[in-house]
């Protein structure tokens, strides 16, 4: 009989209180093109329940190179908007850009620190 503690176990992908993000990567030298559809689709999907953040990214060493983070509350929340009928109207601006020679990413958080908050807003500097 083993005297070690049990390791915790890994968080379950469907609890709500998990972090729950979508990747979704896009291709374009159009930058501006790409930003304007980003600023309507931020627009259009302000107020969802369960989305809790939308960021664009741009690779560093590939400028062409693009993804869109959605944050949820959890897999639940993301769940409930893709099965429901807001979604399923909505098209996205940015699908034009959509990378399809790769595919997009659903991550749920598997490991976090210990006793650490949950990541928000990074504070602005004063100056």
């Amino acid at each position: 009989m083993s005297t070690e503690p049990a390791a915790p176990a890994a968080p379950s992908p469907a609890a709500p209180h998990v972090p729950f993000e979508i990747h979704v990567r896009h291709r374009t030298a159009d930058a501006d093109a790409l930003r304007a559809a980003y600023a309507v689709s931020r627009r259009d999907l302000a107020g969802t329940p369960g989305l809790t953040g939308l960021s664009l990214l741009r690779q560093t060493t590939a400028p062409d190179a693009w993804v869109l983070v959605m944050s949820w509350t959890g897999r639940a929340a993301y769940e409930a908007w893709e099965s429901g009928p807001d979604h399923k109207a909505y098209r996205s601006p940015m699908r034009a850009f959509q990378d399809r020679a790769h595919p997009d990413g659903h991550y749920t958080v598997y490991e976090g620190l210990p006793d650490a908050p949950t990541p928000g807003p990074v504070p602005t500097p004063a100056g």
